[in-house]
């Protein structure tokens, strides 16, 4: 048989392979895409992302707390001691960083103060704040919630604070111990407690 002559002109494209082949490049892609963890060398199946991969991992408990505790500090406390802990003069927030009501030995004043209240006035760092009132977290926040802020507070050393953890169970201690107090602390009733028990 003769094969016929080549002829100068148009041939018809295999249109539906050149389809074909989009579709499975568009697949391929999105397959990528979704399996790929963003291309990060340490995401691997079954996890899809680095968060996935981190949360896979085991947690050490004080820095779990101290994660809790920095979200719920920058969610309940932060408005008036600012996010960075210096306070706000205009508010008659005082600081948090740098501290000595803060970095004291024990926790058991400042426990007081979150589940009570203060009110002005109160010298810290070698500042006087006036007749600001803080609000009481006690109906607001559980035990363990006030002992991760407060621990979260004490140790940041970004603010120079060194104090230890503050435990729930010594949040709970003092709340039984104080639920006939009413109102807020001022200063003066805070230095009569001891710092630690």
């Amino acid at each position: 048989m003769d094969e016929a002559e080549p002829k100068e002109g148009w041939s018809p494209m295999p249109v539906l392979l050149i389809g074909l082949l989009a579709l499975l490049f568009f697949w391929g892609l999105t397959r990528m895409d979704d399996r790929g963890g963003g291309f990060n060398k340490v995401v691997y199946p079954p996890y899809l992302s680095i968060e996935d991969v981190d949360k896979a991992w085991p947690k050490d408990p004080e820095e779990a707390k101290r994660m809790l505790g920095k979200t719920l500090f920058e969610k309940n406390c932060a408005p008036c001691h600012m996010v960075n802990g210096v306070g706000s003069p205009a508010i008659n927030a005082p600081p948090l960083a740098g501290s000595e009501w803060v970095n004291a030995e024990g926790p058991n004043r400042i426990v007081r103060i979150v589940l009570n209240g203060l009110q002005g006035p109160i010298q810290v760092t070698g500042k006087q704040f006036g007749a600001g009132v803080m609000v009481p977290w006690r109906d607001a926040l559980k035990d363990d919630e006030i002992a991760a802020i407060l621990s979260y507070v004490r140790g940041n050393k970004e603010w120079g604070n060194s104090a230890g953890p503050v435990q729930a169970e010594q949040v709970k201690a003092i709340r039984d111990k104080t639920t006939d107090h009413v109102g807020p602390w001022v200063a003066t009733d805070l230095e009569k407690v001891p710092v630690k028990d």
